[in-house]
């Protein structure tokens, strides 16, 4: 699978495979630590025809030690192509992530245990 669409958001919306984004965000300013934050994750995956069959995806959010910030979410996928164009349309809401220090984070993406990209983003404080 290719990414062809990964974005950090207030929200994310999938309807019939049309995704909606709203508002993407680079990175987070908060008041203060420890942080709840709620924001969004959308992703568009191209289908390679060698990769039909039953999948697992998995999100995860990790600090710049590798420590996990949320476990791991995984997703079984059935994976068909339809025609020579295939995608995967994903969005994901999460609501008050506890970050306990500013700094880098990762969203890591994965399939079948198989790193498929990362989005890196920062929170600090103002």
């Amino acid at each position: 699978m290719k990414v062809e669409l990964y974005a950090l958001c207030q929200g994310a919306f999938n309807s019939n495979g049309q995704l909606t984004i709203v508002n993407t965000i680079d990175n987070f300013v908060v008041p203060s630590f420890p942080a709840r934050v709620s924001f969004g994750l959308a992703l568009k995956l191209y289908i390679l025809p060698e990769e039909e069959g039953e999948k697992v995806l998995s999100i995860s959010i990790l600090d710049k030690d590798n420590k996990s910030i949320i476990p791991p979410i995984p997703a079984n996928l059935h994976v068909e192509r339809f025609d020579k164009a295939s995608h995967i349309a994903l969005a994901l809401n999460l609501q008050n992530v506890l970050f306990e220090k500013p700094g880098a984070y990762d969203v890591h993406l994965e399939l079948d245990g198989n790193r498929l990209d990362n989005y890196a983003f920062e929170i600090e404080q103002r």
